[in-house]
């Protein structure tokens, strides 16, 4: 299956032709990346990032998820979480404990807003990749990774793991290369990442959740639901 540019940035060269060699995907995702320094956020950067060097992953993943039933519903029925489908300040009211509780507090505590992007959704490749996107940061609240250097390279280590995403470990490389303040000693970074992917190994497909429905659930039971191992200090 070849690939294209779910979204495009021509002038900052964000685009993704057709059929693009392995060469031309990568070029094209150490460019997303490069934006996605400055702006994390950035709406085409993100998912194109994603899109040029995982393709094909997110195709394997859509092959595994239409073998269940539950998987085949998250294809067909395409939940989202962008800004615009989520009830921050109802789900701020749930009791403590309840995932929608936590992701609500997620955001004020780290002063930022829910993903948004303009992703056009052509397959379910590109819907998977939308997905991926979006729960991010649930992510970070159902594995117990922080929003700090370490808990975001953490978290990259976890999902490689999980999914075996080659963007996780271009941003683990370049982290490797650039060392961000506020990363331990290299001996102890190595082992926790080391023991963030081997917890992503363990773990239930990330993106096959359907966090929507389980707002009311406490965090744990969603942990449980997904067989994430207990984070313990490595």
């Amino acid at each position: 299956m070849s690939f294209s540019s779910p979204t495009a940035r021509i002038e900052d060269g964000l685009f993704l032709p057709e059929g693009a060699s392995l060469f031309t995907r990568l070029r094209v995702a150490v460019r997303a990346l490069k934006v996605l320094e400055k702006k994390p956020d950035d709406g085409i950067a993100a998912p194109l990032f994603n899109a040029s060097l995982d393709g094909d992953v997110f195709q394997r993943l859509c092959t595994e998820l239409a073998k269940s039933e539950d998987g085949r519903e998250l294809l067909t029925a395409r939940p989202s979480l962008q800004g615009s489908n989520i009830d921050l300040a109802a789900l701020g009211r749930l009791p403590e404990g309840t995932l929608g509780n936590a992701f609500a507090r997620y955001f004020k505590d780290n002063g930022i807003s829910p993903f948004e992007s303009p992703y056009e959704v052509r397959n379910d490749v590109d819907y998977l990749v939308k997905w991926y996107r979006e729960t991010h940061d649930l992510h970070h609240v159902v594995t117990g990774y922080g929003t700090d250097p370490l808990g975001e390279m953490e978290l990259q280590a976890f999902v490689a793991g999980n999914m075996g995403l080659r963007t996780s470990v271009l941003i683990l490389l370049f982290a490797a290369l650039l060392r961000p303040h506020g990363l331990p000693p290299i001996w102890k970074y190595a082992r926790k990442l080391r023991a963030a992917y081997r917890r992503g190994q363990r773990t239930e497909r990330l993106v096959r959740m359907r966090y929507e429905r389980s707002w009311e659930a406490t965090v744990e039971a969603v942990r449980q639901q997904l067989r994430i191992p207990p984070l313990t200090p490595a």
